[in-house]
């Protein structure tokens, strides 16, 4: 079944950027403008964060302007199956929970060893052109991410360009695009220097990880997404342990995110997808498992009515998880 059809909304804009910018976007989301970023510690991605809030700066914006605007985004998932509500989303991600701590699989970071994680990302970019004026569509241009905690508590995040690609997932040829592969920036941090938001192990029970979560800067009243971008937090900064994802998953059990069928992502993985369920926002998030119970991706998904440069739904951003050791 195709991903074209009418799809829930829910209050997802903080998943444009990752959670460290959560509050400041929840705000600019009700002013419709774009403020100073705070949470000095939340210091994950943060200069390709910022990129992105720039750009989306410059897409809201476009909501009131005249100037013609355009945008390539990537394909939107097919997912298959049948949607399921709140309780079928529950127990799946038990059930997925349950098999992971049972699955006997090895820790994938062993103590005293680095740990280095893999993430594709891309957030969209609007071109404007003057009223009249024809600008090409520019084209989908992912960056491969690697952070690496090594045991002393240094700290690195490398990023290089992806392949770029268009609207359809077909490959780019752009003599003027980066070549993938290229470092585009990196940040380098000695023990001391950098501050995570999360320790190193993290509880393997979904009470204590719930409660570190809330520490970490959610509330009791925080949003489905809220919950869904400090994942993403984790899952970047943290390398976990069967036991410890099994944990996480519980915690999502927990929230009000619906079952919305199978797919396979954008790195060509079988995946359960869950989103957050139906409301009054034009934004969607998602959360895709594999059938092993492993975090694999998020996306960002508006389904607005009211802008001229993407067409809905479409893309927004996205997250994919390529390796974890």
């Amino acid at each position: 079944m195709s991903d074209q059809r009418p799809m829930p909304r829910g209050d997802a804009m903080e998943n444009l950027v990752i959670a460290q910018m959560r509050d400041d976007l929840r705000a600019a989301r009700r002013r419709r403008r774009f403020g100073r970023l705070g949470l000095p510690g939340w210091s994950i991605l943060t200069t390709a964060a910022a990129a992105v809030v720039a750009v989306i700066a410059i897409t809201v914006s476009m909501l009131a302007t005249p100037q013609p605007t355009y945008a390539a985004t990537p394909p939107m998932l097919q997912i298959e199956g049948t949607q399921g509500g709140v309780d079928d989303a529950a127990e799946l991600l038990t059930d997925l929970a349950r098999q992971l701590r049972a699955s006997g699989e090895p820790d994938p970071a062993p103590p005293g060893q680095p740990q280095q994680i893999d993430v594709q990302t891309w957030g969209l970019v609007t071109t404007v052109g003057a009223e009249g004026e024809k600008v090409p569509p520019p084209y989908v241009a992912p960056e491969d991410v690697t952070f690496t905690r090594y045991p002393d508590g240094a700290w690195s995040q490398v990023v290089v360009a992806g392949t770029p690609y268009d609207s359809q997932g077909k490959p780019v040829d752009d003599p003027h695009a980066t070549p993938p592969g290229t470092e585009l920036w990196r940040i380098d941090e000695a023990a001391g220097e950098h501050t995570f938001l999360f320790p190193d192990p993290v509880p393997d029970d979904p009470d204590e990880l719930r409660q570190l979560m809330l520490d970490a800067g959610l509330s009791e009243d925080s949003t489905t997404s809220d919950w869904i971008s400090q994942a993403q937090a984790l899952l970047m900064e943290r390398v976990l342990r069967p036991s410890e994802e099994a944990a996480l998953l519980e915690v999502l059990a927990g929230l009000d995110l619906e079952l919305a069928g199978t797919t396979t992502d954008r790195l060509g993985r079988e995946a359960y997808v869950f989103e957050t369920p139906s409301g009054a926002s034009d934004f969607v998030d998602r959360i895709l498992v594999s059938p092993r119970g492993h975090v694999l991706a998020t996306e960002n998904v508006w389904v607005g009515h009211d802008r001229t440069d993407i067409p809905s739904p479409s893309v927004l951003s996205y997250f994919a998880w390529e390796g974890r050791s």
